[in-house]
């Protein structure tokens, strides 16, 4: 029967020194990281396994930016650009591509946060 840790994992036949056939187990590569709206590859996030990741220091971990291990910077000045039509009245939240639309409303609350200007609901 097949070890039950090592029926999952990738298996790899070596020839040792010796002449004997070792076999060597490892796990499968994760996938890289993905934009969630270009579905372009990311830059500055590896493809190692969580346990790898969380031995990285935090800033070596993905990019310190805002939306940073998520959203391609192309993306990201969408999203920056569409805030900031809607901050000055120049476009609705409607306008906003629906795509897109979650993010921008996320990057108006954290620019209030940052800055300080925390928004009073009457």
């Amino acid at each position: 029967m097949v070890d039950r840790h090592n029926r999952v994992k990738k298996r790899k036949f070596r020839r040792t020194p010796g002449g004997r056939l070792a076999v060597h187990y490892s796990r499968a590569k994760r996938e890289k990281a993905e934009c969630a709206i270009t579905g372009m590859n990311l830059h500055g996030t590896g493809n190692q396994s969580k346990a790898k990741v969380r031995a990285r220091a935090k800033t070596a971990r993905r990019p310190s930016v805002k939306f940073g291990g998520m959203l391609s910077s192309r993306a990201r000045k969408r999203i920056w650009e569409n805030m900031v039509l809607v901050e000055t009245g120049r476009k609705t939240m409607q306008e906003v591509p629906a795509g897109i639309r979650h993010f921008v409303k996320d990057a108006m609350a954290v620019k209030g946060e940052v800055f300080g200007q925390q928004k009073r609901q009457d």
